[in-house]
């Protein structure tokens, strides 16, 4: 099973010059059951997070807001296992020192508990964790 970080959601919704492509493909793979994922809930908090900024952005530009229900939805509707944060995550996460962000921290302890050690994320700051092996998406 594999992880799959909120960066590789956002890219493909957003369409990164990037990694867009390389995230649509990811997700596209996910719905077609070629790979085995997951991802923690935090994901979708981080997801309503990052989109309703992208739509100040897009309001103040006097552009169409990106309709962050029908994305979520498409998300959701994917075939992932969805891990549920709890204390245990929450606690484990308070443990590390790798240098890397608080929600990170989340994500790896999600991780490390849930016993995935393979991440599709472009956060090459998850190269810090040596029980992680991170895909960038472009390398998937």
């Amino acid at each position: 099973m594999i992880y799959v970080d909120t960066n590789v959601f956002i890219y493909a919704i957003e369409n990164h010059p990037k990694y867009g492509e390389a995230c649509k493909k990811i997700l596209f793979d996910i719905e077609s059951e070629k790979i085995k994922s997951s991802a923690s809930v935090l994901v979708l908090v981080e997801i309503i997070n990052v989109l309703t900024k992208i739509n100040k952005i897009l309001k103040k530009q006097e552009k169409k807001p990106l309709d962050i229900k029908k994305n979520i939805d498409a998300i959701l509707s994917l075939p992932l296992t969805w891990f549920d944060l709890d204390f245990l995550i929450i606690k484990k996460a308070s443990e590390y020192t790798y240098g890397v962000t608080g929600v990170d921290y989340v994500h790896i302890a999600t991780m490390e508990i849930n016993s995935v050690t393979e991440i599709i994320s472009a956060d090459d700051e998850l190269d810090k964790i040596k029980f992680i092996k991170r895909i960038d998406p472009k390398e998937y």
